[in-house]
């Protein structure tokens, strides 16, 4: 990085804009105050995901877009149909985006087996060095899935991805970001095996929030999941086979929207995960 560009925000962001057409949780109301939201401001990278909704999702694209300028298409939107939603994941830039690309996954289960799931890559010139950014959302746990499939989905998902990125052939000395909602729980066998699929460092701290779907705390997340545990599922890791950093601390911002209301119920979330911010210092 340029002198002065020693560090790099990233933030990533899982907002629940279900289809309307199966959900109503105010998502176009939300959008509008997700892009008035402090928290949203003033990153390099912003990594969205489930941006299912047509609407909502240009609602936030197009507010935001003076502070982010340059984005990517959402991972499979052009395979969408009445049937099948694309696959909510999107890059929102500060800088310059010098080339876009996607990745999909061949094998989801459940609810996701309608979405278009993948990987956005966007090469990003940040004062003319390139930093590589992937985004996703991974195979959630559904009980439309066999007992076992949904882990087993993802890891056939993190093997093909890493295949993904070694044939990209990205030279040694640029920055490799892998960024999104792993649906993954941090300190488990499973996460360590991402790790190691993935070949990925996980974030040198962890700040803030002890949770990024809080079943407790979340109003959303606890209206629809009140006897699941809270769960730690978000993460900005770095790749091991290319720029190494000094340090990548990961902050959840347990913040609260301006009120709204549904069907007479006021709720103050701006989704049903909180965002996560990572500061890589290079």
């Amino acid at each position: 990085m340029a002198a002065g560009n020693s560090t790099l925000s990233v933030l990533t962001n899982n907002v629940y804009f279900l289809p309307a057409i199966v959900s109503k949780w105010a998502q176009n109301e939300r959008a509008e105050l997700i892009a008035k939201s402090d928290y949203i401001k003033d990153h390099d990278i912003v990594v969205i995901q489930e941006c299912f909704d047509i609407k909502a999702c240009k609602t936030l694209r197009d507010n935001l877009r003076s502070q982010y300028p340059h984005q990517t298409p959402i991972v499979g939107e052009d395979k969408g149909s009445l049937f099948r939603v694309n696959g909510g994941t999107l890059i929102l830039s500060k800088w310059p985006i010098k080339k876009k690309d996607e990745m999909l996954f061949k094998n989801l289960c459940g609810s996701d087996s309608h979405a278009s799931k993948g990987v956005a890559y966007a090469v990003i010139d940040r004062d003319g060095v390139d930093v590589h950014v992937f985004g996703t959302h991974m195979q959630s746990e559904d009980t439309g899935c066999s007992k076992g499939q949904d882990a087993a989905n993802r890891a056939e998902g993190a093997n093909a991805w890493r295949a993904y990125i070694d044939k990209l052939n990205i030279p040694a000395d640029e920055l490799v970001i892998l960024a999104g909602d792993f649906n993954t729980k941090r300190d488990t066998a499973e996460f360590k095996s991402l790790l190691d699929r993935l070949d990925v460092d996980q974030p040198t701290t962890y700040n803030g929030h002890a949770w990024t779907w809080d079943t407790n705390k979340n109003e959303i997340a606890h209206y629809n999941y009140p006897k699941l545990v809270p769960e730690y599922l978000d993460y900005v890791f770095t790749d091991r086979k290319h720029k190494n950093v000094k340090s990548a601390v990961q902050t959840v911002l347990m913040v609260r929207s301006p009120e709204y209301q549904i069907s007479g119920v006021a709720y103050h979330e701006y989704s049903d995960h909180y965002p996560v911010q990572v500061v890589i210092e290079l």
